[in-house]
C-alpha cells in the first residue's frame, strides 16, 4: 500500500474518531439542588402592594396564603404575538412563578418536540426546572449550595408588553421590583431583527431596608437550565453551560462535574472573577437561554451545576442537564439607598442567521454555535443554507444548492486530480515491470518507482488532494447540522419529512430503514468505479471500503447529511463523466522545471532508500580478511 492511501485512511479516521469522540454519552452523577421552599416554609415572606421609596415604611403585607391562592388561580403570564394570515396569534409565551418573581417557563408556540413523535407538544424552555429565569440567587459559593429567593411576588402593573412583580424579602429586608418587558432590537435601517422576538429585558430594583449597610457581592441572578429536549438526543454532546468573558467562549458539558482522570468530580462549579463577562446561559442542542447583562450590571462570576430532569412529554425519563447564575457587581447598599440592575434575555432557538444579526447589539452572541475549529468552513455553508432557503423555501432544495455551489469551487481540482489519477494508470505497466524485476527488493522497487514519477512528473498525493479537501467540508456540514433549530422539524420530499431527523421508512427486525444513506453508498460506489485505479490490490480494496464508512457515520444522523453527500457524488458522477469525453492525457517524459514540494519530498524518499540500501548492503558484507 502507497503512502497516497494512508494519507486518506488516516484523516478520515482521525476524523471519524473525533466525532465519535465528541459524541459519546457519559453517565454523571446527579448534584444536589436545593428544593423549592414550600408554601408554608414561605409564609414569613410576605409581598408587597408596590414598591416603596426611599426613607418611607413598609405597607402592610397580604397574607402569603392569599397570594399563593392567587397563584393557583391566576397565574401571571406575557404573551408576545405575530402576524399570521393577518391576524395576531401566540409566538412566545412567559410564564411567571410568584414565589421568586422569575421567568418559570417560556414556550415557543411555533416550536415542537419531535415531528414524528411528539408533533403536539411545544418547546418549553425550563419546563423541568423548579426555579425560575431572572431569580435571585444568594450565597454563591462553590463550597456549598446557594439559597434562592423565597419571596412571594405579586403582579402591580401591567401594558401590552410588559409585566411588574414586586415583593419583600424579611430576612435580608430588601424590597424587590422586577419588571419583564419584551425587548424588540432595531438594525441601522429601523428594522426589527428576526432573533430580538426572543428577548425580554429584565429590570430588577433593590431597596434596603435595613438599618445597616449591606453587601451582597455573593448576589447573582439564575440564568436558568437545559437538557435534551428528548430521550433520543445525546445526554452530553449538546448540552452546555457557557460563558463568553475576556474575548473567548468556554462551555462545559454535564459530565464536567464528575471529573476524570485528571480532574475530580464536583458539585457545582464557580468560575471567577473574571474581567469581562459579557453573557452567561445554558443550551441544548437547537436552544439556549442568555442572560447578557447590561453596563453597570455586568458581573464577574458564572456559578453552575449539574441536575436531573424529567421529561414529562416521555414519561418523566430523566436526562442530565446544567444550571447557571451569573453573579452581579459587588454591592454595597446603604440604608434606603436603591440599586437597579439590568439583563436581557435571550430563551429562543440557535439560529446561526438570528444570532449574528444579533451581534451588533450583543457583540459574539454568535459564537454559542460552537463549530469548533472547522468553523471557517461552517459559517460559510450556513449563510448559504440560509440564503438559498430564502429563495426558494425549502431546506432540501437549499442543501442542493449549496452542494452545487462547493461542487463547483472544487472542480478545478477534480479535474486535475482524475487526470492525475489518470497518468498514474498509464505508468501502471512499468511499474509491473519493476516488481517482476526486482521480485525480493522492495526498497529497490519503490526507489524506481520515485524515479518514474520524477520521469514523467506525476504527482502520486494529487490524486486524494479533492478527497482531503471534502472530508473537512463533510464534517464542517456535520457541524452545522449539529446545532441547526433551522431544518428541525422541515421536510424536503417524498418519504423525507423531518431533516433534522434520519429518513426512516419502516423497521425490519427492530432495524430502521432509512433510504437515502443506502442512496449515498450506492452512488459513491459508482463514483469510485468510474475513477482510474492506480495503486496496489490492497490500497484499492481499503478505497471502496470508504463507502461503507461513510454509510455507517451517516446511517442514523440527520437525513440532511446524506442528502448532501448524495447530491455531492452525483454531481461528481457527472463532472467526471464530463472530464472522460476530453482528450486524455499521454505519458511523456516531464520538462525539466523547478522542484516543487512533491517533487521534493519525492527526491528525499528517494535519497533515503538509497541510502538504506547501502547500509543494508554494508551489513550484509563477509569479512574476508586474512587472519594473522
Amino acid at each position: 500500500m502507497d503512502r497516497t492511501a494512508w494519507i486518506i485512511i488516516g484523516i478520515c479516521a482521525a476524523l471519524l474518531g473525533l466525532n465519535i469522540y465528541m459524541g459519546n454519552n457519559k453517565k454523571a452523577e446527579t448534584a444536589p439542588i436545593p428544593a423549592p421552599q414550600t408554601a408554608a416554609a414561605a409564609a414569613n415572606a410576605p409581598v408587597t402592594g408596590g414598591l416603596p421609596g426611599a426613607g418611607t415604611s413598609a405597607p402592610e403585607q397580604p397574607s402569603v396564603n392569599k397570594a399563593l391562592e392567587e397563584d393557583k388561580t391566576a397565574p401571571i403570564t406575557l404573551v408576545a404575538t405575530q402576524e399570521v394570515n393577518g391576524r395576531q396569534e401566540p409566538f412566545i409565551t412567559y410564564k411567571f412563578n410568584r414565589i421568586g418573581g422569575s421567568i418559570g417557563t417560556v414556550t415557543l408556540h411555533n416550536d415542537i418536540v419531535d415531528s414524528q413523535k411528539v408533533a403536539d407538544h411545544n418547546i418549553t424552555i425550563n419546563e423541568a426546572q423548579q426555579r425560575g429565569i431572572g431569580e435571585l440567587v444568594f450565597n454563591m459559593d462553590a463550597t456549598q449550595d446557594p439559597s434562592y429567593d423565597n419571596t412571594v411576588y405579586k403582579e402591580v402593573k401591567r401594558t401590552a408588553d410588559s409585566v411588574t412583580l414586586e415583593g419583600y424579602d424579611p430576612a435580608r429586608q430588601l424590597f424587590i421590583s422586577k419588571t419583564y418587558t419584551l425587548h424588540p432590537v432595531k438594525n441601522l435601517e429601523g428594522e426589527v431583527l428576526p432573533g430580538s422576538k426572543y428577548l425580554i429585558r429584565l429590570t430588577v430594583s433593590l431597596l434596603n431596608k435595613s438599618p445597616n449597610v449591606q453587601d451582597l457581592r455573593y448576589m447573582g441572578i439564575f440564568g436558568g437550565s437545559a437538557y435534551p429536549i428528548a430521550k433520543s438526543e445525546p445526554k452530553d454532546t449538546y448540552t452546555h453551560f457557557f460563558y463568553h468573558a475576556d474575548g473567548s467562549l468556554e462551555q462545559e458539558v454535564p459530565s464536567y462535574f464528575t471529573g476524570g482522570f485528571f480532574s475530580s468530580a464536583k458539585a457545582r462549579v464557580l468560575e471567577g472573577p473574571l474581567q469581562d463577562l459579557t453573557y452567561a446561559g445554558v443550551m441544548s442542542q437547537y436552544y439556549a437561554t442568555i442572560l447578557l447583562p447590561q453596563d453597570q450590571s455586568r458581573g464577574s462570576t458564572v456559578y453552575a451545576t449539574r441536575q436531573e430532569f424529567p421529561l414529562t412529554h416521555e414519561g418523566n425519563a430523566l436526562v442530565p442537564g446544567v444550571t447557571v447564575a451569573m453573579g452581579i457587581p459587588n454591592l454595597t447598599m446603604a440604608p434606603n439607598e436603591i440599586k437597579t440592575l439590568t439583563y436581557d434575555i435571550y430563551t429562543g432557538p440557535k439560529f446561526n442567521a438570528y444570532l449574528r444579526d444579533l451581534n451588533l447589539s450583543y457583540p459574539a452572541i454568535s459564537d454559542i454555535m460552537a463549530y469548533g475549529w472547522l468553523v471557517f468552513l461552517s459559517v460559510p455553508m450556513n449563510w448559504l443554507l440560509n440564503l438559498f432557503h430564502g429563495w426558494f423555501g425549502n431546506w432540501g432544495v437549499a442543501i442542493i444548492c449549496m452542494t452545487i455551489v462547493v461542487r463547483a469551487l472544487i472542480w478545478p481540482l477534480h479535474k486535475k486530480s482524475y487526470m492525475a489519477m489518470k497518468r498514474m494508470s498509464l505508468v501502471q505497466p512499468e511499474m509491473v515491470k519493476l516488481k517482476e524485476k526486482y521480485p525480493d527488493d522492495p526498497q529497490k522497487v519503490n526507489m524506481e518507482m520515485m524515479k518514474l514519477y520524477q520521469k514523467y512528473g506525476i504527482n502520486p498525493a494529487s490524486g486524494c488532494v479533492p478527497m482531503l479537501i471534502q472530508i473537512p467540508i463533510f464534517f464542517a456540514f456535520y457541524r452545522v447540522l449539529q446545532y441547526s433549530a433551522e431544518l428541525r422539524g422541515q421536510p424536503f420530499c417524498l418519504w423525507m419529512t423531518d431533516l433534522s431527523l434520519p429518513d426512516t421508512v419502516g423497521h425490519l427486525f427492530g432495524i430502521p430503514i432509512n433510504i437515502l444513506p443506502l442512496i449515498m453508498a450506492v452512488t459513491m460506489i459508482i463514483q469510485m468505479r468510474m475513477t482510474p485505479q492506480a495503486g496496489e490490490r490492497s490500497q484499492r480494496i481499503i478505497m471502496n471500503l470508504m463507502p461503507v464508512m461513510f454509510f455507517l457515520f451517516c446511517y442514523n444522523f440527520a437525513s440532511a447529511l446524506a442528502l448532501y453527500w448524495t447530491t455531492q457524488n452525483l454531481i461528481s458522477i457527472g463532472q467526471t463523466a464530463l472530464i472522460r469525453r476530453l482528450p486524455m492525457p499521454v505519458l511523456s517524459p516531464a520538462k525539466k522545471k523547478k522542484s516543487g514540494f512533491f517533487q521534493k519530498m519525492m527526491e528525499q524518499q528517494r535519497a533515503a532508500l538509497e541510502e538504506q540500501q547501502r547500509q543494508a548492503k554494508g551489513r550484509n558484507m563477509r569479512n574476508i580478511t586474512p587472519k594473522k
